[in-house]
């Protein structure tokens, strides 16, 4: 498993060999998906970081506290995080097997097509994990909103066209 923030800084290099740009809440939306898809097709999550519901879909709050300061602007830096030794913040460095590094290529060709609205949206249909979370919060308690591996891995394999 990887930490979100590398699999972030992937996807941030990615779009930038392809000529693309994303925002803060386009990249949290293809790390889902991302997420979903290895969860589907090898049965293990891709990132250690639990997905939190919140109101624009599923997010990782450690990407999110990395690049909230962008807003809707597009993201022209890389996640970092504290480095103790060196007492100063590093970029998270990714180390990807080959599965991997195919599977989040092909996740940002088909999903970076669409603005972060329409992925947003994406997740917000009903019966979603999102969905789940964030409509039964009135009936039960869930601290922090999390959305189960097991829900995100079961919608994918169900509801979704098989990804390739």
């Amino acid at each position: 498993m990887h930490d979100a923030r590398a699999i972030s800084n992937f996807l941030l290099d990615y779009a930038e060999s392809e000529g693309k740009k994303l925002t803060v809440m386009s990249l949290l939306k293809i790390i889902y998906f991302a997420h979903g898809w290895h969860l589907a097709k090898f049965g293990r999550p891709l990132i250690r970081n639990p997905f939190e519901a919140w109101h624009n879909g599923p997010v990782v709050r450690a990407v999110y506290d990395c690049f909230r300061d962008y807003g809707s602007k597009v993201i022209d830096d890389r996640a970092t995080k504290f480095n103790p030794l060196s007492e100063s913040y590093e970029p998270v460095d990714y180390r990807l097997n080959p599965e991997q590094a195919t599977l989040l290529r092909n996740v940002f060709g088909a999903y970076s097509q669409m603005n972060a609205f329409q992925l947003s949206d994406m997740t917000h249909q009903a019966g979603s994990p999102w969905d789940l979370v964030w409509n039964s919060s009135r009936d039960t308690v869930n601290l922090g909103m999390r959305i189960s591996d097991d829900s995100i891995r079961l919608d994918f394999l169900r509801s979704r066209s098989h990804f390739q």
